[in-house]
């Protein structure tokens, strides 16, 4: 995650002047970043790696699921699985610093908009996506 955070940050003057920023809009989205970075130090890293390994567990038990054609078990765990990461406390604080971000920065970070992350698996299939 700090990776992303650095990356992100040495390529905004690139993306900027390449959208046509102005020094102040600059400053803007700059300030708001390291508000960010400042606010992604209080995510839970131990939890954030536990939500990997399970998502990881996760796809595999979903591509097991869908080959074995066991469509109904497959979409039934997703929709748990999907309910289970939007509770999360660490998915809940990266939200919560990534919400003030500008619209400048929209396209550069990845979204984190719940309604977004949270597949809503009721008009279409898990199985469908792998």
């Amino acid at each position: 995650m700090k990776r992303l955070i650095l990356t992100i940050f040495f390529l905004s003057p690139v993306v900027a002047s390449a959208q046509g920023m102005n020094q102040q809009d600059m400053q803007n989205m700059m300030a708001q970043m390291q508000e960010m970075a400042v606010c992604m130090q209080a995510v839970d890293k131990n939890e954030m790696k536990g939500l990997e390994e399970d998502t990881k567990k996760f796809e595999a038990e979903m591509k097991g699921l869908c080959k074995d054609g066991k469509r109904d078990e497959a979409q039934k765990r997703a929709i748990e699985f999907s309910k289970k990461m939007m509770a999360s406390p660490a998915l809940t604080t990266m939200r919560k610093c990534t919400e003030k971000m500008s619209a400048s920065m929209k396209g550069m970070m990845p979204n984190m908009d719940p309604e977004e992350m949270a597949k809503d698996y009721s008009n279409h299939h898990v199985c469908d996506e792998l």
